[in-house]
């Protein structure tokens, strides 16, 4: 009887030693979830509804935890263990706000899958569709104009000069490489990051460029598409269409100085005529292209086979566009990530890590806030607090709206190969995606730093335009922010960075 009574009273003692790792994980979890949504109730009356709502999202995968917190804590009980000793181990996970007990995690598998899985049923996650790797005409037509240095008004220069596959579509530069033209041809903003050009055929993408300037409101064949440059829209099939072509109208960017050595504007005039660059590159595309050309290919054959051309005249700046659009939709797709094959029924294509990193983006984390959806942008804008140190600053969507509540604001970039394309942010102020993630949690950072000039780095304006968002971002843990690294490789197409 002794032994039996003595067993009766080490039971719930072994029972809390053997649980303690998971009980002191799960309570620090959950009260890292509490306290975010309780700092979060101050900003809401700061940020739109959409926002608001994702928040709420947000705030739900993240109070997860706190759903097997209390069950356990219920099972401990029914074990006789004390609600004394389950108090104390609470307190203990929960006093240093660091959360020590976050970096080692007892969760299961299963059950990350389980908490994983309820994150992208409420955020309605799917696979990214994908268009076949189909090399018809369009899509060779537009793989010769991306590497064809006529595009280029001195013949230095292609799309992929500055959108290299190597380079995962960008150039790994910290600024554009612009082309030295006279003053009153150079773009009022300053130079910037290098966009990347995945799965720019989405239907999310409603906006491209840092500061937007080039929107679609309405389908583009119903009239939704607008030239920032005076060009005409008609025929243009998409948004990737009419960017596609802006580079080439543009003097900075491939165009270059008007002149007697310009191929395409020859003509010395403070304006470029978009309208005639696009007349004299078809003439030189039809000019002089022979089958003995360096693909065996000829553009009078592939303007015919793609849409019934036959003459440079017949051909417009959507015609170039449009075959530009398709190559690059087809050719610069995602197609290879772990995330994908995860959201397709392939629990294994993540490692632990990424399902914990997931979490965290989805969750207490609050990145898809902003960076929503399948390509993790919500395509709208917003300041993290990313300091610029030229004079003068770049006023970001200020530029597109005129609007002075859009000065600094900048459009939340897609995340898909984001391991690949740094540097980050429109001025690429951080070289790793770990100093870019650091920003986001730390946005008031630089707010008191000053510049060489002596004067405060960043002007009241922009520390004032800092999301609200952002308010509380610190919460997360250094073994976090290696977790979300790890969520973000997961991004990653096998195949990118490279030759197809």
């Amino acid at each position: 009887m002794s032994i039996w009574l003595y067993v009766e009273k080490i039971h719930p003692r072994l029972q809390l030693r053997f649980h303690e790792p998971e009980f002191r994980h799960l309570a620090a979890a959950c009260d890292q979830a509490v306290s975010v949504a309780e700092m979060d109730n101050v900003v809401r009356e700061r940020i739109s509804r959409t926002q608001a709502d994702r928040l709420d999202q947000s705030l739900e995968v993240a109070r997860l935890p706190c759903r097997n917190y209390a069950r356990l804590r219920e099972r401990l009980l029914s074990q006789e263990v004390s609600q004394h000793a389950l108090a104390v181990l609470h307190l203990s996970a929960t006093a240093d706000p660091a959360y020590p007990d976050l970096e080692t995690s007892s969760t299961a598998t299963a059950e990350l899958d389980v908490q994983l899985r309820i994150a992208i049923d409420r955020l309605g996650l799917t696979p990214l569709p994908l268009k076949s790797y189909d090399r018809d005409p369009k899509f060779l037509l537009g793989e010769k104009l991306f590497h064809d240095t006529r595009l280029s008004g001195h013949g230095d220069r292609t799309c992929a000069t500055c959108h290299d596959r190597q380079n995962a579509t960008a150039d790994t530069g910290q600024l554009e490489l612009r082309l030295d033209v006279s003053p009153e041809l150079r773009p009022e903003f300053p130079a910037r990051n290098v966009p990347d050009l995945w799965n720019r055929d989405h239907n999310d993408v409603s906006s491209m460029l840092w500061d937007g300037r080039l929107e679609v409101k309405v389908a583009a064949s119903r009239g939704g598409l607008s030239s920032p440059e005076g060009l005409d829209t008609t025929g243009f099939e998409n948004l990737m269409a009419l960017q596609s072509v802006r580079p080439i109208i543009s003097p900075a960017e491939m165009l270059g100085e008007p002149g007697p050595t310009n191929t395409l504007s020859q003509g010395y005039v403070a304006e470029v005529e978009p309208e005639m660059v696009i007349k004299r590159l078809n003439q030189l595309l039809y000019a002089d292209e022979q089958p003995s050309s360096r693909d065996g290919v000829d553009y009078r054959k592939l303007f015919q086979e793609s849409y019934g051309l036959s003459q440079a005249e017949e051909t417009s700046a959507a015609h170039i566009g449009n075959a530009l659009a398709h190559y690059i939709e087809i050719e610069f797709q995602t197609r290879e990530t772990p995330w994908d094959a995860y959201l397709s029924g392939d629990i294994a294509a993540l490692t632990n890590d990424q399902k914990r990193g997931a979490l965290i983006f989805f969750g207490v984390g609050k990145c898809s806030i902003c960076h929503s959806g399948n390509l993790f942008s919500d395509f709208s804008y917003h300041s993290i607090g990313v300091p610029d140190t030229r004079e003068p600053k770049d006023q970001g969507r200020y530029y597109a709206t005129g609007d002075p509540e859009d000065r600094f604001l900048f459009r939340t970039p897609p995340l898909r190969n984001v391991t690949l394309t740094a540097p980050y942010f429109h001025n690429g102020q951080s070289s790793t995606l770990t100093d870019a993630i650091l920003q986001h949690l730390t946005p008031y950072r630089y707010a008191r730093e000053y510049a060489e000039s002596g004067k405060h780095l960043m002007e009241p304006a922009e520390i004032a335009a800092i999301s609200p968002i952002l308010s509380n971002s610190h919460a997360i843990t250094d073994v976090q922010v290696t977790q979300l690294l790890a969520f973000l490789e997961a991004l990653q197409d096998r195949d990118a960075g490279g030759p197809r």
